[in-house]
């Protein structure tokens, strides 16, 4: 008889750590270029003027809010990530409350569903659309 042996992380304080240092790196990087687009847009606003073709300059700067929205989005859920290592809720699925795999976490620190979840939301999505 063998025992199947289930691949459930542990998380141990270093893995946390580790975590909580790619996040907040992450964080500033996203801040920092949230900051660099404010002041290109500030810039190309008065350069506007002198553009003859303005809808070139337009198409410009719904891209880049485009952009920084998604970039913002992304922030968040970077919050929402230090914050459940925080309350020690971090690397647990939101949803089942299972161990999201160490691997999930280290391709995408942010998540907060485990694969079977995601996959599952994801489908509905689908379905809904």
């Amino acid at each position: 008889m063998t025992t199947e042996v289930i691949d459930r992380p542990h998380i141990t304080d270093e893995d946390l750590d580790r975590f909580t240092k790619i996040l907040n790196t992450s964080m500033r990087e996203l801040l920092d270029q949230a900051d660099s687009a404010v002041s290109e847009l500030m810039l190309e606003r008065s350069r506007d003027t002198e553009l003859i073709d303005s809808t070139a300059a337009d198409i410009n700067r719904t891209m880049s809010l485009h952009l920084h929205s998604r970039k913002s989005k992304l922030i968040k859920k970077i919050k929402d990530a230090l914050k459940r290592i925080e309350e020690g809720t971090y690397g647990y699925c939101d949803i089942c409350g299972e161990e999201i795999s160490l691997k999930r976490l280290e391709v995408r620190p942010v998540t907060s569903k485990c694969i079977a979840c995601k996959e599952a939301q994801e489908r509905m999505e689908a379905l809904i659309s």
